[in-house]
């Protein structure tokens, strides 16, 4: 008599044939502390020897329209002076829905950074996600902005890792 596979066999043959696609040599992932951490990648990740599969968006030069809105919501987010609701208002057309909510709960007073100083750099780029260091006066944030609506909106931000 023949049963079929429980959905859990299933994963578990899923799993399987994907940890089997890894190679032995490949670096340990990044650490799971935010969304923007563990979207990064190096800009220069094409040189790798295999594919990424169907969902994997490939590498591009950063869309300059990507930094702009990285460094439009750090200016709109680094104004501690502002009410709450005022400071909300200003970010919200500038995030995915999914992380206004985050914003939602944050005391703008809490903000140490109050300006920019110098040039947003991307850390990595694809065609569909940008993850860029935007330099304020209390060190850079790292902003993950992604093609939403037909724009690039802020997914993430959090303080740039130091440098190693």
């Amino acid at each position: 008599m023949r049963t079929a596979l429980s959905p859990l066999a299933g994963l578990l043959l899923i799993c399987l044939a994907v940890a089997g696609c890894s190679s032995a040599d490949a670096p340990d992932p990044a650490p799971a502390g935010t969304a923007a951490s563990s979207a990064a990648q190096s800009v220069d990740e094409g040189d790798h020897d295999h594919d990424d599969g169907p969902g994997a968006a490939p590498s591009a030069p950063p869309a300059p329209a990507a930094i702009d809105a990285a460094s439009g919501y750090v200016q709109a987010w680094a104004r501690p002076t502002l009410d709450q609701s005022t400071w909300l208002a200003g970010l919200q057309p500038l995030v995915l829905p999914a992380y206004a909510p985050l914003l939602a709960d944050t005391d703008p007073a809490n903000v140490a950074a109050t300006t920019l100083n110098g040039a947003p750099r991307a850390v990595s780029s694809t065609t569909d996600t940008v993850v860029v260091d935007v330099p304020t006066d209390v060190g850079p944030i790292r902003v993950t902005v992604v093609a939403a609506e037909g724009r690039w909106l802020v997914a993430t931000a959090a303080p740039a890792p130091e440098p190693s």
